[in-house]
């Protein structure tokens, strides 16, 4: 009996061998070795897309497994987000699919044809793009694959992503809370100078910094990547970019609260004391441009020492403003000659006093028109 599937983790996919030899690459992609027991290690294409362990499972898909797997997750997001998907886009799915008994007795075993022309599952694929827009059919399948993965943790997040960033964000504000809990961490410690502590007290300062920031950097990547998800427009080949960004938040931040003393920014007792330096870690590890900012500016000033000093530097600038306005003044006279010139050679016994009195009021227009 033919089965539609409603999943695809509940067929097993397979390679037709007499369309796809066993020795290509692309068929021991799919295909493991046997256990120690004799059990068949047999990875199907659906396991292999819902396991964590493949994140980049483009390259392990070849073309036409891959193109029917995005139209089956193109079309299956259209109808939950009521749009209107057209019956021949599901018949030219389907028309690509081919089941065969299970030898078990189970569900029929799921097979995409290979002797149909591909030029319509591609010009269906196509249709469904435009139709899901701006969403992806990568981000689509992502979110398809994901939704069928089985995690005690699925409920911190769609995908692993999100996942790992809000068990990191629940590590950052578990570590801030308690040593903000503890003796060690309080108003008047924190507002003093960051090197005056030693030992035990120390360690936990800096920690209690390196939590902040953690919560503001984690804060800044569930932010963007939830949006990015909202759109459907999340592209998982990005992934590292989050933990670099968070990284270089942890970083900032820590390097912040350090650098920066509270009695540099507090002002008319607006914050509470010691609360200047952990609002520069969070704000460090939500913005690492913060940082860059702040030691830009300062390879700025040191670099003004050496170089000379201020009043150098703008009688400098001054001096080449001038230059380039005595240029701008030859290359004016300069062109008002050629134009003066071409005026001459065409005035004659016979020329139109009109004609020339427009010449040269097109003279005048160039000289005044701004550039």
């Amino acid at each position: 009996m033919r089965h539609y599937p409603r999943d695809l983790t509940s067929h097993k996919w397979q390679i037709t061998p007499e369309k796809l030899e066993p020795t290509d690459d692309t068929a021991k992609a799919f295909i493991t070795p046997t256990d120690k027991f004799g059990k068949s290690t047999f990875q199907t294409t659906s396991e292999a897309l819902v396991s964590d362990q493949n994140t980049n499972f483009y390259t392990d898909t070849n073309l036409r497994d891959q193109i029917y797997m995005e139209c089956t997750s193109m079309a299956r997001y259209a109808l939950a987000k009521g749009k209107s998907v057209s019956a021949d886009s599901i018949k030219n799915i389907e028309a690509f699919e081919s089941y065969s008994p299970a030898e078990d007795g189970g569900e029929d075993s799921l097979q995409i044809r290979r002797e149909i022309d591909i030029t319509i599952l591609i010009d269906t694929h196509n249709l469904l793009a435009r139709l899901i827009e701006p969403a992806t059919p990568q981000t689509v399948l992502l979110l398809d694959r994901e939704q069928k993965n089985k995690t005690m943790l699925k409920f911190l997040g769609t995908i692993s992503l999100v996942r790992q960033l809000m068990l990191v964000a629940i590590m950052s504000l578990v570590i801030f809370v308690a040593l903000l809990s503890s003796p060690y961490i309080n108003g008047n410690k924190l507002a003093q100078d960051v090197l005056s502590a030693d030992g035990i007290e120390q360690l936990a300062r800096l920690t209690f910094y390196i939590g902040a920031a953690g919560l503001g950097a984690s804060f800044a990547a569930l932010y963007k990547v939830n949006d990015y998800i909202s759109k459907g427009t999340y592209e998982p080949t990005y992934q590292a970019s989050y933990w670099i960004r968070f990284l270089l938040g942890i970083i900032a931040g820590l390097l912040l609260a350090i650098l920066i003393s509270e009695q540099s920014l507090q002002t008319d007792g607006i914050l509470s004391k010691g609360v200047i330096r952990p609002l520069l870690a969070i704000l460090g590890g939500f913005s690492a441009d913060l940082l860059y900012t702040f030691l830009n500016k300062m390879v700025e000033t040191f670099k003004s020492l050496f170089e000379g000093s201020t009043q150098s530097i703008l009688d400098a600038k001054t001096l080449e403003a001038k230059s380039k306005l005595a240029n701008l003044e030859v290359d004016v006279r300069m062109k008002l000659a050629q134009n003066l010139m071409e005026m001459q050679q065409k005035i004659g016994s016979e020329t139109d006093p009109e004609q020339v009195k427009q010449q040269i009021n097109d003279i005048l227009n160039n000289l005044v028109k701004p550039k």
